[in-house]
């Protein structure tokens, strides 16, 4: 295989922006795809700079993507969508906006909705480990534990009537 040459500064500027319209990213993604492309740590950030001063990059908007989507598709909690985007270095005061657009409701809905389903392929021996093992398997995904607790209560209680 024959190595890559590395990308003028210009054509790895027009490749980001295309990628950043077809899809929101953060600075993080966009400064490691350009370290893939070849491109140097000054030029990376001038071009994220570029980038973000043109709105291709908004950390906000990238956040509010990120937490709706992680929640709505993967069944994410706000406790794991918080720990990826803290670690592609979202600001916390972004991360805690994007994470209150949640509904509260649909959460808990949410949430209930996959312990019911999980409910149902889990053998136990009580109540006890029933709600031991439903606990570890929403602390998973992310969610909190009080509002774990509190869905267990009900949905456990639920099924024993």
């Amino acid at each position: 295989m024959k190595p890559k040459t590395p990308l003028s500064t210009d054509e790895a500027l027009e490749k980001v922006q295309k990628l950043c319209s077809a899809e929101e990213k953060c600075s993080q993604d966009v400064r490691k795809k350009l370290f893939n492309m070849g491109i140097n740590s000054a030029n990376a950030e001038k071009i994220i700079h570029q980038l973000t001063e043109e709105k291709y990059i908004d950390e906000r908007r990238y956040a509010k993507s990120f937490a709706s989507g992680k929640f709505k598709n993967n069944k994410w909690g706000k406790i794991k969508i918080k720990h990826e985007l803290l670690r592609k270095k979202i600001p916390d005061n972004i991360i805690e906006d994007a994470l209150r657009r949640i509904d509260p409701d649909e959460y808990l809905e949410l949430l209930k909705n996959l312990l019911v389903k999980k409910q149902k392929s889990v053998s136990a021996n009580n109540t006890y480990e029933i709600k031991g093992k439903l606990h570890r398997f929403a602390n998973s995904k992310g969610f909190e534990s009080d509002i774990i607790s509190e869905v267990l209560d009900e949905i456990v209680n639920d099924r024993s009537d």
